[in-house]
């Protein structure tokens, strides 16, 4: 499986399990992501969520080799189910954690960005794929600009070089750096925290941030699609594609 769900002490684990592809999303990863966080939003025994990704990497973002199988409006139509995950989120009541280690690249550091909470090891690297690859992002800019101020958000959109955590924190990309031993268990007791809140006041904070946090991103979302459709048409993101051909 792809994913890996399970529940302790009223907190949801989810897992991006595939580790030889650095956690890279592909589509069934994405149904099973749309399961897991279904059953965080219904479930009464759930009061949070950690996501977080088998070693050794948090997510490399979408999976090329698979989109470079399909047509345009197939990647497409693919990119506009991530962003609909991406924005349910912050839809979602409950807070969601992000345990970050190694690669948080590309829809992997947008994913870690959306996320309530963002703890990272010493060792994680973000980057903006997208703009190396020749295209903008297809979603995900208003997790970006939720947490900092526009031009560091550019800045990481931009990914000509990586974000260390050190850097991440100072940016507000990320709230809290640990060492890896103890990341699972940094997230692990904050969500743990969390849970034992109230219920209903935790459910509204959130709620009442929602506005600030998500703003527009289903209009956003649909702009960049169109961009992205633009771009991927062009000579600089149809040489990555060549690169992931099977």
């Amino acid at each position: 499986m792809s994913v890996e769900f399970s529940v302790e002490n009223k907190v949801a684990y989810i897992q991006l399990n595939r580790p030889k592809q650095r956690n890279a999303q592909n589509k069934e990863m994405l149904d099973l992501l749309d399961a897991a966080l279904e059953r965080v939003e219904t479930c009464d025994t759930i009061n949070a969520a950690v996501i977080f990704g088998a070693d050794p990497s948090f997510c490399a973002g979408s999976d090329l080799t698979e989109l470079g199988a399909l047509d345009l409006d197939g990647i497409c139509d693919v990119e506009k189910r991530k962003a609909a995950f991406l924005r349910r989120i912050s839809l979602c009541p409950k807070p969601i954690i992000a345990a970050v280690q190694g690669y948080a690249v590309g829809g992997g550091a947008f994913l870690a960005a959306a996320c309530d909470v963002v703890v990272a090891a010493e060792n994680v690297k973000f980057k903006g794929m997208e703009v190396p690859n020749g295209w903008i992002t297809p979603w995900g800019f208003h997790a970006l600009n939720a947490r900092m101020a526009p031009r560091h958000a550019q800045r990481a959109a931009w990914g000509y070089k990586f974000i260390t955590a050190t850097e991440a924190l100072r940016i507000g990309l990320v709230d809290e750096v640990v060492a890896l031993e103890d990341l699972f268990e940094t997230a692990r007791t904050i969500a743990e925290e969390l849970a034992a809140l109230p219920p209903v006041s935790v459910q509204a904070t959130k709620r009442w941030y929602l506005n600030a946090c998500l703003a527009d991103g289903e209009a956003e979302d649909a702009k960049l699609n169109s961009l992205f459709r633009q771009h991927c048409q062009m000579e600089a993101a149809q040489e990555t594609f060549k690169k992931f051909e099977k």
